[in-house]
């Protein structure tokens, strides 16, 4: 699924049947640039339009983190809402050490499987 499929989902789906006009007009952009980007011809927006985007339609923390994964995909780049930290951060050298160990073989998914449920189990 890429970024704007994701938004016309979600914006058809909303239990205010929300129009192109409607959602325009919420995140202050012109109804032709949300229609090209609904329609994968542009970019998608910027990273407060999709912080916006999630809370004016009440998305969840996870539907929102779709949204800034699909867009990063289809911009070819890092999602903006971990850019900071996974760039200039000490936890971002970890990180892309990690990745690289990952793309190397020397870390697997059960690997990964793992050290999520490890993280998961602390957090409880």
């Amino acid at each position: 699924m890429r970024f704007g499929d994701f938004i016309k989902q979600k914006r058809l789906s909303h239990p205010d049947e929300l129009t192109l006009k409607e959602v325009s007009q919420l995140l202050g952009i012109s109804l032709s640039f949300l229609s090209d980007v609904e329609n994968n011809r542009r970019k998608p927006f910027d990273k407060d339009k999709i912080e916006l985007f999630a809370e004016r339609l009440g998305l969840t923390e996870e539907e929102k983190a779709t949204m800034f994964d699909l867009a990063a995909r289809d911009r070819k780049e890092v999602p903006s809402d971990i850019e900071d930290i996974m760039m200039y951060g000490e936890i971002g050298e970890m990180a892309r050490l990690a990745l690289r160990k990952s793309n190397s073989g020397q870390i697997n998914e059960e690997d990964w499987k793992q050290f999520i449920r490890q993280m998961d189990k602390k957090q409880k």
